[in-house]
């Protein structure tokens, strides 16, 4: 069970990382409250997509050689960033508006949950 999980965050941020890669413009005007964290920067958006890209693919590879210390690799980033945005919604004043709920759910409460159940990963069972 908790490979099929796994995989389905793979799956999750291979095609975040890829959409935000592809079309840089549009993430940062349709992610809600990209567009408050600064102006566009093309350049930068599109390294994010890379590192969610190829951390989706660590996951995938370490979920295929079932070796947990790729997975735990793969999920590194994904946890830090995640961390990262929960510390500056708490130095923001911890509001609940849309964007950060939108935030939480979808970057740190996932990218947490991923690096716990990475930690958890018995390469001999599902």
């Amino acid at each position: 069970m908790s490979r099929v999980v796994l995989w389905a965050f793979a799956v999750y941020y291979l095609l975040t990382g890829l959409y935000i890669a592809i079309a840089p413009l549009d993430f940062y005007l349709s992610a809600p409250g990209v567009e408050a964290t600064g102006p566009y920067n093309m350049h930068f958006i599109r390294d994010v997509g890379f590192a969610f890209t190829v951390c989706a693919l660590a996951l995938g590879y370490g979920l295929y050689r079932r070796d947990k210390a790729v997975l735990v690799f793969g999920a590194l980033w994904l946890f830090v960033h995640g961390l990262f945005h929960l510390a500056l919604w708490l130095l923001h004043g911890m509001h609940l508006d849309g964007p950060a709920l939108i935030d939480a759910v979808l970057v740190s409460v996932p990218a947490i949950v991923l690096f716990v159940l990475c930690l958890r990963f018995r390469p001999a069972g599902d």
